[in-house]
């Protein structure tokens, strides 16, 4: 059954929720919320179980909170583990990506060059070399746990796409096991259709900033 997606024009808290998704070939579309009122009747009717975005409907469910999204459709997928190890394995680095991500979730909503020069001082140091590390006790199989495909490894994914794109390839080199798992990752069907579809959106720019801050603010 498709999934309808509800979230800004942009990849933000909804991207984690798009890439596992896109991993487990769940089918879905998406319906941009550009203007506040359109925000406010989802409120008013109740769909929004806290009062933010993202949103998906799926099987007449509407389903709120990013990560637990994620988590819900992963699993669907069959990328969340074989055994409880595994899982838990699975889940202590997933919640690792995310405080990771989170360095660059501002991207241009306090500033473009200010989030980047700051997650290149603090994060990408105090991160990078812990996921390599990771990889690299995994063996050459280009994942985190086990050998398939994990909601760990979509996590990291995120992350490690916006420095390619933001920062540049170059700053991920004195990493060599987490530019293999890229390499792995864009190498896997599923991943790969999505970055080249239409539903994988565009890096933050002013018009995208304005337009979610208009619609919460």
């Amino acid at each position: 059954m498709s999934a309808v997606l509800y979230y800004f024009d942009g990849r933000g808290k909804a991207e984690i929720v798009r890439l596992a998704m896109a991993a487990a070939n769940i089918p879905f579309t998406q319906e941009f919320v550009r203007e506040k009122k359109q925000f406010e009747t989802m409120r008013a009717e109740g769909k929004l179980l806290f009062g933010q975005l993202p949103m998906v409907e799926y099987e007449g469910h509407h389903l709120v909170q990013s990560c637990s999204m994620a988590r819900f459709f992963a699993e669907q997928g069959g990328l969340i583990g074989s055994n409880e190890e595994e899982k838990l394995k699975i889940d202590i680095l997933f919640e690792g990506t995310r405080d990771f991500n989170s360095a660059f979730m501002p991207y241009g909503f306090l500033g473009f060059k200010e989030v980047l020069d700051n997650a290149k001082a603090t994060a990408m140091p105090r991160y990078l070399p812990i996921y390599n590390f990771i990889l690299s006790r995994n063996g050459s199989n280009g994942y985190m746990v086990g050998s398939k495909l994990s909601l760990a490894d979509l996590g990291l994914l995120e992350v490690v796409l916006t420095i390619e794109e933001l920062l540049g390839e170059e700053e991920l080199k004195p990493y060599p096991e987490v530019q293999n798992f890229l390499k792995t990752m864009k190498s896997n069907e599923q991943i790969s259709k999505y970055l080249n579809s239409d539903l994988r959106r565009k890096k933050n720019d002013e018009k995208y900033v304005n337009e979610v801050k208009s619609v919460l603010y």
